[in-house]
Protein backbone atom coordinates (compact mmCIF):
# COMPACT_ATOMS: atom_id res chain seq x y z
CA UNK A 1 0.00 0.00 0.00
CA UNK A 2 1.45 3.57 -1.00
CA UNK A 3 -0.38 5.09 2.25
CA UNK A 4 -1.33 8.36 0.80
CA UNK A 5 -3.09 10.92 3.42
CA UNK A 6 -7.16 11.01 3.15
CA UNK A 7 -8.02 14.15 1.26
CA UNK A 8 -10.12 14.65 4.31
CA UNK A 9 -13.83 15.53 2.23
CA UNK A 10 -15.51 13.12 4.59
CA UNK A 11 -14.43 15.24 7.55
CA UNK A 12 -15.58 18.06 6.01
CA UNK A 13 -19.16 16.84 6.08
CA UNK A 14 -18.96 15.06 9.68
CA UNK A 15 -19.30 11.49 9.16
CA UNK A 16 -20.48 10.31 12.35
CA UNK A 17 -19.74 7.58 14.38
CA UNK A 18 -18.76 3.81 13.05
CA UNK A 19 -22.01 1.79 12.26
CA UNK A 20 -22.07 -1.87 13.38
CA UNK A 21 -20.78 -4.67 10.69
CA UNK A 22 -23.35 -6.02 8.49
CA UNK A 23 -22.89 -8.68 6.51
CA UNK A 24 -25.01 -9.65 3.39
CA UNK A 25 -24.39 -12.56 0.86
CA UNK A 26 -21.09 -13.78 -1.21
CA UNK A 27 -20.12 -12.08 -4.55
CA UNK A 28 -20.49 -10.17 -7.83
CA UNK A 29 -20.69 -7.02 -9.85
CA UNK A 30 -21.88 -5.96 -13.35
CA UNK A 31 -22.98 -3.32 -15.74
CA UNK A 32 -23.79 -2.30 -19.46
CA UNK A 33 -25.62 -0.91 -22.68
CA UNK A 34 -27.49 -3.76 -24.52
CA UNK A 35 -26.57 -4.22 -28.90
CA UNK A 36 -26.14 -7.12 -30.43
CA UNK A 37 -23.00 -8.96 -31.23
CA UNK A 38 -23.86 -10.18 -34.53
CA UNK A 39 -24.09 -6.69 -36.05
CA UNK A 40 -21.39 -5.13 -34.12
CA UNK A 41 -18.73 -3.30 -35.75
CA UNK A 42 -14.83 -3.59 -34.38
CA UNK A 43 -15.05 -2.47 -31.08
CA UNK A 44 -12.43 -0.39 -29.48
CA UNK A 45 -12.87 0.87 -26.23
CA UNK A 46 -9.79 1.52 -23.93
CA UNK A 47 -9.78 -1.34 -21.35
CA UNK A 48 -8.73 -1.51 -17.81
CA UNK A 49 -7.48 -4.15 -15.84
CA UNK A 50 -7.51 -8.08 -16.53
CA UNK A 51 -10.01 -9.74 -14.53
CA UNK A 52 -8.93 -13.65 -13.16
CA UNK A 53 -10.60 -16.50 -14.41
CA UNK A 54 -14.03 -17.79 -12.02
CA UNK A 55 -15.06 -21.23 -12.30
CA UNK A 56 -18.68 -20.59 -11.90
CA UNK A 57 -20.46 -22.90 -14.43
CA UNK A 58 -23.62 -21.52 -15.94
CA UNK A 59 -24.98 -24.94 -16.85
CA UNK A 60 -24.52 -28.04 -14.74
CA UNK A 61 -21.74 -30.84 -16.60
CA UNK A 62 -22.40 -34.00 -16.84
CA UNK A 63 -21.59 -36.30 -13.53
CA UNK A 64 -17.74 -36.52 -14.04
CA UNK A 65 -17.00 -33.78 -16.61
CA UNK A 66 -15.76 -30.70 -16.18
CA UNK A 67 -17.22 -27.88 -17.65
CA UNK A 68 -15.16 -24.98 -19.11
CA UNK A 69 -15.33 -21.90 -21.18
CA UNK A 70 -15.18 -23.24 -25.34
CA UNK A 71 -16.03 -21.63 -28.38
CA UNK A 72 -17.91 -22.76 -32.02
CA UNK A 73 -14.86 -21.65 -34.05
CA UNK A 74 -12.76 -18.56 -34.56
CA UNK A 75 -14.81 -15.86 -35.92
CA UNK A 76 -17.69 -17.84 -35.25
CA UNK A 77 -20.91 -16.25 -33.50
CA UNK A 78 -23.94 -18.64 -32.85
CA UNK A 79 -27.03 -18.23 -34.88
CA UNK A 80 -29.63 -18.12 -31.96
CA UNK A 81 -27.87 -16.36 -29.15
CA UNK A 82 -30.92 -15.63 -27.46
CA UNK A 83 -31.65 -12.09 -25.57
CA UNK A 84 -28.73 -9.88 -24.68
CA UNK A 85 -28.27 -9.83 -21.15
CA UNK A 86 -25.47 -7.03 -20.96
CA UNK A 87 -22.46 -4.94 -22.82
CA UNK A 88 -19.66 -4.41 -21.68
CA UNK A 89 -15.88 -3.26 -22.17
CA UNK A 90 -13.38 -5.95 -21.07
CA UNK A 91 -10.99 -8.87 -22.05
CA UNK A 92 -11.58 -12.13 -22.29
CA UNK A 93 -11.35 -13.12 -18.60
CA UNK A 94 -13.14 -10.34 -17.61
CA UNK A 95 -16.02 -11.21 -19.54
CA UNK A 96 -16.10 -14.78 -18.52
CA UNK A 97 -16.17 -13.35 -14.76
CA UNK A 98 -18.96 -11.46 -15.77
CA UNK A 99 -21.03 -14.22 -17.92
CA UNK A 100 -20.54 -16.39 -14.56
CA UNK A 101 -22.36 -14.07 -11.73
CA UNK A 102 -24.84 -12.35 -14.11
CA UNK A 103 -28.20 -14.60 -13.49
CA UNK A 104 -29.66 -16.37 -16.67
CA UNK A 105 -26.02 -15.57 -18.53
CA UNK A 106 -25.50 -19.14 -20.61
CA UNK A 107 -22.55 -17.69 -23.53
CA UNK A 108 -21.47 -14.62 -24.61
CA UNK A 109 -20.01 -13.03 -27.99
CA UNK A 110 -16.35 -11.88 -27.48
CA UNK A 111 -15.46 -8.67 -30.04
CA UNK A 112 -11.68 -7.92 -29.00
CA UNK A 113 -12.82 -5.17 -26.51
CA UNK A 114 -16.58 -5.79 -25.81
CA UNK A 115 -18.51 -8.65 -24.53
CA UNK A 116 -22.28 -9.04 -25.45
CA UNK A 117 -23.80 -11.30 -22.52
CA UNK A 118 -25.92 -13.99 -23.73
CA UNK A 119 -29.23 -16.17 -22.72
CA UNK A 120 -29.23 -18.30 -25.35
CA UNK A 121 -28.30 -22.23 -24.91
CA UNK A 122 -25.35 -23.11 -26.69
CA UNK A 123 -23.79 -26.35 -27.68
CA UNK A 124 -21.03 -27.35 -29.99
CA UNK A 125 -23.41 -28.55 -32.55
CA UNK A 126 -24.97 -25.08 -32.39
CA UNK A 127 -25.69 -23.31 -36.21
CA UNK A 128 -23.25 -20.80 -36.70
CA UNK A 129 -22.42 -17.38 -38.82
CA UNK A 130 -19.57 -15.79 -39.63
CA UNK A 131 -18.49 -12.67 -38.07
CA UNK A 132 -14.86 -11.33 -38.59
CA UNK A 133 -14.85 -9.35 -35.55
CA UNK A 134 -16.82 -11.75 -32.96
CA UNK A 135 -16.14 -15.21 -31.35
CA UNK A 136 -19.13 -17.22 -29.28
CA UNK A 137 -17.69 -18.31 -25.81
CA UNK A 138 -20.06 -21.19 -24.24
CA UNK A 139 -19.62 -23.35 -20.58
CA UNK A 140 -19.52 -26.83 -21.72
CA UNK A 141 -17.35 -29.92 -21.73
CA UNK A 142 -14.23 -30.51 -23.26
CA UNK A 143 -13.90 -33.56 -25.59
CA UNK A 144 -10.79 -34.81 -27.38
CA UNK A 145 -11.93 -34.37 -30.75
CA UNK A 146 -10.73 -30.84 -32.64
CA UNK A 147 -11.17 -28.84 -35.49
CA UNK A 148 -8.29 -27.84 -37.12
CA UNK A 149 -8.47 -25.65 -40.51
CA UNK A 150 -8.19 -27.50 -44.14
CA UNK A 151 -4.89 -28.01 -45.12
CA UNK A 152 -5.09 -25.70 -48.17
CA UNK A 153 -7.28 -22.84 -45.40
CA UNK A 154 -5.07 -19.21 -44.99
CA UNK A 155 -6.10 -16.66 -42.41
CA UNK A 156 -5.99 -13.43 -43.59
CA UNK A 157 -3.77 -11.08 -41.30
CA UNK A 158 -5.53 -8.82 -38.93
CA UNK A 159 -3.85 -5.66 -38.11
CA UNK A 160 -4.72 -3.09 -35.22
CA UNK A 161 -3.74 0.23 -34.25
CA UNK A 162 -2.65 0.77 -30.78
CA UNK A 163 -1.24 3.90 -28.84
CA UNK A 164 0.59 4.69 -25.80
CA UNK A 165 1.40 8.10 -23.72
CA UNK A 166 4.70 7.67 -22.02
CA UNK A 167 5.43 9.23 -18.47
CA UNK A 168 7.33 8.59 -15.80
CA UNK A 169 6.39 5.79 -14.04
CA UNK A 170 5.60 5.41 -9.95
CA UNK A 171 8.50 2.41 -10.19
CA UNK A 172 10.48 4.84 -12.28
CA UNK A 173 11.72 7.37 -10.45
CA UNK A 174 14.70 8.10 -8.41
CA UNK A 175 16.50 10.76 -6.08
CA UNK A 176 18.75 13.01 -8.39
CA UNK A 177 17.25 11.91 -11.81
CA UNK A 178 17.94 14.18 -14.32
CA UNK A 179 14.73 13.28 -16.99
CA UNK A 180 12.45 13.52 -13.98
CA UNK A 181 10.26 15.61 -16.66
CA UNK A 182 10.41 12.98 -19.77
CA UNK A 183 7.33 12.50 -21.05
CA UNK A 184 6.04 11.05 -25.00
CA UNK A 185 3.97 9.40 -27.45
CA UNK A 186 3.98 6.16 -29.46
CA UNK A 187 2.00 5.43 -32.24
CA UNK A 188 1.84 1.66 -33.54
CA UNK A 189 0.37 -0.68 -36.03
CA UNK A 190 0.44 -4.66 -35.29
CA UNK A 191 -0.47 -7.27 -37.62
CA UNK A 192 -1.12 -11.03 -36.84
CA UNK A 193 1.50 -12.14 -40.15
CA UNK A 194 4.39 -10.46 -37.95
CA UNK A 195 4.35 -6.44 -39.73
CA UNK A 196 5.29 -4.63 -36.57
CA UNK A 197 5.81 -0.55 -37.01
CA UNK A 198 5.87 2.62 -34.75
CA UNK A 199 6.27 5.76 -34.77
CA UNK A 200 8.21 7.34 -31.33
CA UNK A 201 8.39 10.83 -29.78
CA UNK A 202 9.85 11.61 -26.62
CA UNK A 203 10.68 14.83 -24.95
CA UNK A 204 12.68 16.18 -21.69
CA UNK A 205 14.94 13.68 -21.99
CA UNK A 206 18.84 14.18 -22.14
CA UNK A 207 20.92 11.15 -22.47
CA UNK A 208 20.92 8.44 -25.22
CA UNK A 209 17.57 6.22 -25.48
CA UNK A 210 19.45 3.12 -25.85
CA UNK A 211 15.93 0.74 -26.30
CA UNK A 212 12.32 0.44 -26.69
CA UNK A 213 10.19 -2.57 -26.24
CA UNK A 214 6.75 -3.87 -25.33
CA UNK A 215 6.72 -5.90 -22.60
CA UNK A 216 4.07 -8.25 -20.89
CA UNK A 217 2.61 -8.08 -17.32
CA UNK A 218 3.98 -11.56 -15.54
CA UNK A 219 2.18 -11.93 -11.65
CA UNK A 220 1.65 -9.17 -9.03
CA UNK A 221 -1.08 -9.03 -6.41
CA UNK A 222 -3.02 -5.78 -6.71
CA UNK A 223 -5.16 -4.52 -9.94
CA UNK A 224 -2.14 -1.84 -10.71
CA UNK A 225 0.61 -4.53 -10.44
CA UNK A 226 -1.12 -7.35 -12.40
CA UNK A 227 -1.70 -5.02 -15.35
CA UNK A 228 0.61 -2.21 -17.45
CA UNK A 229 -0.09 0.79 -14.35
CA UNK A 230 2.40 -0.99 -12.71
CA UNK A 231 3.37 -3.98 -13.60
CA UNK A 232 6.88 -5.25 -14.73
CA UNK A 233 7.25 -8.34 -17.26
CA UNK A 234 9.76 -9.37 -20.16
CA UNK A 235 9.93 -7.46 -23.60
CA UNK A 236 8.55 -9.12 -26.42
CA UNK A 237 8.71 -6.93 -28.85
CA UNK A 238 11.96 -5.09 -29.69
CA UNK A 239 11.52 -1.07 -31.82
CA UNK A 240 14.65 1.63 -31.98
CA UNK A 241 17.46 0.78 -29.89
CA UNK A 242 21.54 0.32 -29.38
CA UNK A 243 22.84 -3.12 -30.15
CA UNK A 244 26.08 -2.72 -28.86
CA UNK A 245 27.55 -5.04 -26.56
CA UNK A 246 26.80 -4.84 -22.77
CA UNK A 247 23.41 -3.01 -23.49
CA UNK A 248 20.04 -4.75 -23.18
CA UNK A 249 19.84 -7.34 -25.39
CA UNK A 250 16.77 -9.96 -25.34
CA UNK A 251 18.18 -12.14 -28.41
CA UNK A 252 16.29 -10.21 -30.77
CA UNK A 253 17.98 -6.73 -32.68
CA UNK A 254 16.74 -3.61 -32.51
CA UNK A 255 15.70 -2.72 -36.55
CA UNK A 256 17.42 0.66 -36.15
CA UNK A 257 19.06 3.39 -33.78
CA UNK A 258 16.59 5.74 -31.90
CA UNK A 259 16.55 9.20 -33.23
CA UNK A 260 18.66 12.00 -30.92
CA UNK A 261 17.65 14.60 -29.44
CA UNK A 262 17.50 17.47 -30.87
CA UNK A 263 17.48 21.19 -29.81
CA UNK A 264 14.18 21.09 -28.40
CA UNK A 265 15.17 18.26 -26.45
CA UNK A 266 13.14 16.13 -28.68
CA UNK A 267 13.47 12.82 -30.23
CA UNK A 268 11.36 11.77 -33.20
CA UNK A 269 11.84 8.39 -34.72
CA UNK A 270 9.08 7.27 -37.80
CA UNK A 271 8.30 4.08 -38.70
CA UNK A 272 10.59 2.08 -37.00
CA UNK A 273 9.86 -1.67 -37.57
CA UNK A 274 9.33 -3.85 -34.85
CA UNK A 275 10.81 -6.88 -34.08
CA UNK A 276 9.54 -9.94 -32.07
CA UNK A 277 11.54 -11.49 -29.61
CA UNK A 278 11.51 -15.48 -30.46
CA UNK A 279 12.32 -16.82 -26.94
CA UNK A 280 8.99 -17.35 -25.77
CA UNK A 281 7.24 -20.60 -26.34
CA UNK A 282 4.44 -18.04 -28.39
CA UNK A 283 4.31 -17.64 -32.40
CA UNK A 284 4.07 -14.47 -33.28
CA UNK A 285 1.12 -14.85 -34.52
CA UNK A 286 -0.02 -15.86 -30.98
CA UNK A 287 1.33 -13.07 -29.67
CA UNK A 288 0.25 -10.38 -31.45
CA UNK A 289 -3.93 -12.03 -31.05
CA UNK A 290 -2.92 -11.72 -27.56
CA UNK A 291 -2.26 -7.84 -27.48
CA UNK A 292 -5.40 -7.26 -29.55
CA UNK A 293 -7.46 -9.36 -26.69
CA UNK A 294 -5.93 -7.94 -23.40
CA UNK A 295 -3.98 -4.63 -24.26
CA UNK A 296 -4.50 -4.01 -20.33
CA UNK A 297 -1.45 -6.30 -20.06
CA UNK A 298 1.22 -4.58 -21.94
CA UNK A 299 3.22 -1.65 -22.25
CA UNK A 300 5.71 0.32 -24.04
CA UNK A 301 9.03 1.22 -22.19
CA UNK A 302 11.56 3.56 -23.20
CA UNK A 303 15.17 2.94 -21.56
CA UNK A 304 17.62 6.09 -21.89
CA UNK A 305 21.64 5.59 -20.82
CA UNK A 306 20.97 7.66 -17.56
CA UNK A 307 18.43 4.83 -16.24
CA UNK A 308 20.39 1.73 -17.49
CA UNK A 309 23.33 2.95 -15.60
CA UNK A 310 21.00 4.03 -12.41
CA UNK A 311 19.17 0.57 -12.53
CA UNK A 312 21.68 -1.97 -13.51
CA UNK A 313 21.38 -4.85 -13.54
CA UNK A 314 18.18 -4.49 -13.44
CA UNK A 315 16.31 -2.76 -16.94
CA UNK A 316 13.66 -0.30 -15.28
CA UNK A 317 13.38 2.26 -18.42
CA UNK A 318 12.56 5.69 -17.77
CA UNK A 319 9.70 6.33 -19.21
CA UNK A 320 6.50 3.76 -20.32
CA UNK A 321 2.64 3.54 -20.69
CA UNK A 322 -0.03 1.01 -20.97
CA UNK A 323 -1.24 0.65 -24.82
CA UNK A 324 -4.41 1.12 -25.59
CA UNK A 325 -6.52 0.56 -28.84
CA UNK A 326 -6.48 3.57 -31.31
CA UNK A 327 -10.33 4.99 -30.90
CA UNK A 328 -12.09 8.22 -32.10
CA UNK A 329 -14.20 9.71 -29.33
CA UNK A 330 -17.83 9.94 -30.17
CA UNK A 331 -19.77 12.37 -28.49
CA UNK A 332 -23.24 11.01 -28.51
CA UNK A 333 -26.28 13.24 -28.20
CA UNK A 334 -29.69 13.38 -27.44
CA UNK A 335 -32.31 13.45 -30.45
CA UNK A 336 -34.09 16.42 -28.98
CA UNK A 337 -33.04 19.81 -30.45
CA UNK A 338 -30.97 22.13 -28.37
CA UNK A 339 -27.98 22.28 -26.58
CA UNK A 340 -28.41 18.89 -24.30
CA UNK A 341 -25.41 16.69 -24.78
CA UNK A 342 -25.10 13.12 -23.36
CA UNK A 343 -22.14 11.18 -23.03
CA UNK A 344 -21.62 7.18 -21.91
CA UNK A 345 -19.01 6.42 -19.73
CA UNK A 346 -18.03 2.34 -17.89
CA UNK A 347 -15.67 1.83 -15.43
CA UNK A 348 -14.17 -1.86 -14.65
CA UNK A 349 -13.75 -1.89 -10.78
CA UNK A 350 -11.27 -4.18 -8.76
CA UNK A 351 -9.52 -4.26 -5.02
CA UNK A 352 -7.12 -0.59 -5.52
CA UNK A 353 -3.88 -0.82 -4.33
CA UNK A 354 -5.06 1.38 -2.15
CA UNK A 355 -7.70 -0.17 -0.73
CA UNK A 356 -5.82 -3.35 0.50
CA UNK A 357 -5.53 -4.65 3.97
CA UNK A 358 -4.83 -7.86 5.95
CA UNK A 359 -7.37 -9.60 6.59
CA UNK A 360 -10.13 -7.74 4.05
CA UNK A 361 -13.64 -10.25 3.49
CA UNK A 362 -13.64 -8.40 0.31
CA UNK A 363 -10.40 -8.42 -1.15
CA UNK A 364 -11.74 -10.30 -4.06
CA UNK A 365 -14.03 -7.43 -4.68
CA UNK A 366 -14.21 -6.71 -8.40
CA UNK A 367 -16.94 -5.66 -11.13
CA UNK A 368 -18.05 -3.37 -13.97
CA UNK A 369 -20.41 -0.42 -13.79
CA UNK A 370 -21.78 1.74 -17.10
CA UNK A 371 -23.33 5.17 -16.70
CA UNK A 372 -24.99 8.13 -19.09
CA UNK A 373 -24.05 11.58 -17.81
CA UNK A 374 -26.36 14.26 -19.63
CA UNK A 375 -25.26 18.15 -19.48
CA UNK A 376 -28.95 18.82 -18.47
CA UNK A 377 -28.61 16.74 -14.87
CA UNK A 378 -29.94 13.58 -16.54
CA UNK A 379 -27.31 10.97 -14.48
CA UNK A 380 -28.30 7.21 -15.03
CA UNK A 381 -26.18 4.32 -14.35
CA UNK A 382 -26.15 0.39 -13.26
CA UNK A 383 -23.17 -1.94 -11.31
CA UNK A 384 -22.70 -5.30 -11.04
CA UNK A 385 -20.14 -5.92 -8.31
CA UNK A 386 -18.79 -10.21 -7.27
CA UNK A 387 -16.86 -11.35 -5.19
CA UNK A 388 -17.79 -9.14 -2.37
CA UNK A 389 -19.18 -10.29 1.15
CA UNK A 390 -19.81 -7.27 3.32
CA UNK A 391 -23.35 -4.71 2.53
CA UNK A 392 -22.44 -2.10 -0.19
CA UNK A 393 -23.43 1.06 1.46
CA UNK A 394 -21.92 3.92 -1.44
CA UNK A 395 -21.13 4.16 -4.29
CA UNK A 396 -19.36 7.29 -6.47
CA UNK A 397 -17.82 8.81 -8.86
CA UNK A 398 -14.70 10.88 -7.10
CA UNK A 399 -12.41 13.39 -9.26
CA UNK A 400 -8.57 13.33 -8.22
CA UNK A 401 -7.25 15.40 -5.75
CA UNK A 402 -3.33 16.24 -5.53
CA UNK A 403 -0.66 13.52 -6.15
CA UNK A 404 3.51 13.51 -6.73
CA UNK A 405 3.30 11.12 -9.91
CA UNK A 406 1.86 10.21 -12.65
CA UNK A 407 -0.26 7.13 -10.84
CA UNK A 408 -0.96 9.33 -7.85
CA UNK A 409 -2.26 12.50 -9.63
CA UNK A 410 -4.85 9.98 -12.28
CA UNK A 411 -7.53 7.43 -11.59
CA UNK A 412 -4.76 4.85 -11.23
CA UNK A 413 -4.00 5.55 -7.76
CA UNK A 414 -5.16 9.09 -6.85
CA UNK A 415 -7.27 9.98 -4.31
CA UNK A 416 -10.30 12.47 -4.33
CA UNK A 417 -13.80 13.57 -3.36
CA UNK A 418 -16.85 12.41 -4.84
CA UNK A 419 -18.44 14.88 -6.94
CA UNK A 420 -21.48 11.95 -8.33
CA UNK A 421 -23.70 9.74 -6.01
CA UNK A 422 -25.15 7.00 -7.04
CA UNK A 423 -26.81 4.46 -4.95
CA UNK A 424 -25.86 4.04 -1.22
CA UNK A 425 -27.33 3.60 2.22
CA UNK A 426 -28.64 7.34 3.66
CA UNK A 427 -28.41 5.81 7.84
CA UNK A 428 -26.73 8.25 10.56
CA UNK A 429 -23.35 7.09 10.84
CA UNK A 430 -22.32 6.23 6.93
CA UNK A 431 -20.65 8.12 4.41
CA UNK A 432 -22.64 11.18 4.09
CA UNK A 433 -21.50 13.79 1.84
CA UNK A 434 -24.10 16.18 1.75
CA UNK A 435 -25.96 15.00 -0.56
CA UNK A 436 -28.62 12.04 -0.54
CA UNK A 437 -28.20 8.61 -2.24
CA UNK A 438 -31.36 8.22 -4.75
CA UNK A 439 -31.67 4.40 -3.94
CA UNK A 440 -30.24 1.31 -2.18
CA UNK A 441 -27.37 -0.82 -4.07
CA UNK A 442 -28.63 -3.88 -4.55
CA UNK A 443 -27.47 -6.93 -2.22
CA UNK A 444 -25.85 -9.69 -3.07
CA UNK A 445 -27.87 -12.46 -5.21
CA UNK A 446 -27.62 -16.24 -5.35
CA UNK A 447 -24.85 -16.18 -8.35
CA UNK A 448 -22.94 -13.89 -5.86
CA UNK A 449 -23.47 -10.50 -7.40
CA UNK A 450 -25.31 -7.41 -6.69
CA UNK A 451 -26.50 -6.14 -10.04
CA UNK A 452 -27.95 -2.28 -9.44
CA UNK A 453 -30.06 -1.38 -12.32
CA UNK A 454 -31.30 2.43 -13.34
CA UNK A 455 -29.27 4.41 -10.70
CA UNK A 456 -29.96 8.12 -11.17
CA UNK A 457 -27.24 10.12 -9.70
CA UNK A 458 -27.10 12.95 -7.59
CA UNK A 459 -24.70 16.30 -8.00
CA UNK A 460 -22.89 16.50 -4.66
CA UNK A 461 -22.99 20.74 -4.41
CA UNK A 462 -20.50 20.82 -1.64
CA UNK A 463 -17.62 19.54 -3.69
CA UNK A 464 -19.02 20.86 -6.96
CA UNK A 465 -18.63 24.71 -5.64
CA UNK A 466 -18.73 26.94 -8.41
CA UNK A 467 -19.02 24.12 -11.19
CA UNK A 468 -22.57 23.63 -12.75
CA UNK A 469 -23.37 20.38 -13.69
CA UNK A 470 -23.04 20.56 -17.26
CA UNK A 471 -18.97 21.77 -16.51
CA UNK A 472 -18.39 18.73 -15.01
CA UNK A 473 -19.97 16.55 -17.43
CA UNK A 474 -17.87 18.32 -19.96
CA UNK A 475 -14.81 18.00 -17.40
CA UNK A 476 -15.28 14.08 -17.57
CA UNK A 477 -15.56 13.87 -21.32
CA UNK A 478 -12.21 16.16 -21.81
CA UNK A 479 -10.70 14.53 -18.25
CA UNK A 480 -11.74 11.20 -17.88
CA UNK A 481 -7.85 10.00 -16.63
CA UNK A 482 -8.82 12.05 -13.33
CA UNK A 483 -12.08 10.48 -12.81
CA UNK A 484 -12.91 7.56 -10.77
CA UNK A 485 -15.83 4.96 -9.62
CA UNK A 486 -15.80 4.17 -6.03
CA UNK A 487 -17.76 1.68 -4.48
CA UNK A 488 -17.76 0.93 -0.26
CA UNK A 489 -18.76 -1.59 1.80
CA UNK A 490 -19.55 -1.71 5.43
CA UNK A 491 -16.10 -3.87 5.84
CA UNK A 492 -14.17 -1.06 4.15
CA UNK A 493 -15.67 1.68 6.23
CA UNK A 494 -15.36 -0.01 9.46
CA UNK A 495 -11.68 -0.49 8.80
CA UNK A 496 -10.90 3.07 7.39
CA UNK A 497 -13.20 4.96 9.53
CA UNK A 498 -12.50 7.85 9.44
CA UNK A 499 -11.09 7.47 5.87
CA UNK A 500 -13.18 6.61 3.27
CA UNK A 501 -11.19 4.97 0.39
CA UNK A 502 -13.77 2.23 -0.30
CA UNK A 503 -13.69 -1.46 -1.29
CA UNK A 504 -13.02 -1.46 -4.72
CA UNK A 505 -12.31 1.27 -7.87
CA UNK A 506 -12.10 2.04 -11.11
CA UNK A 507 -11.17 4.65 -13.93
CA UNK A 508 -14.28 6.17 -15.69
CA UNK A 509 -13.37 5.48 -19.29
CA UNK A 510 -15.19 7.70 -21.71
CA UNK A 511 -17.60 4.88 -23.93
CA UNK A 512 -15.91 5.45 -27.97
CA UNK A 513 -16.45 3.63 -31.36
CA UNK A 514 -16.04 3.53 -34.95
Amino acid sequence: RFGLASTGWESDFGIAAMAACRFSAAVALLCSVLCCATTAETPKASLRGAASSVQAAVASPPAGAEASWMVLGDHQVAEDEGENLLTASGDLEFCKQLCSHLEGCKSFAFCGAQCFLKDGQVTPTSESVDNPHCTTYYRGVKTDATTTLAPDSEEPPECRSFTSVLVMNQGQQYSGNAEADIHGFVEMTLCTNGIMKATLQVDGGHSEIIATHIHHCEGGDSHQTRTAALCTGPPVVNFCGNNAASLIADGAKYSVACSGYNSADTSITEDVQGTFIPNWDILVTERVKDIFANPDMYYFNVHSLADFTHWYPAHVGVCRGPLKPETSVIATTTPAPGPVKCFSFYSQMSMNELQKYPGNPDSQASGYASFTLCTNGTLQGQALIFGGTTKLIAMHVHRCEGGDSPQTRTAELCEGSPVLNFCGDNSAGLIADGTSYLEACAPYGSLGASRTEHMMGAFVAGTNRGTTLAERVEDMVQNPQIYFFNAHSMASFNHWYPGVRGMARGPMELWTGA
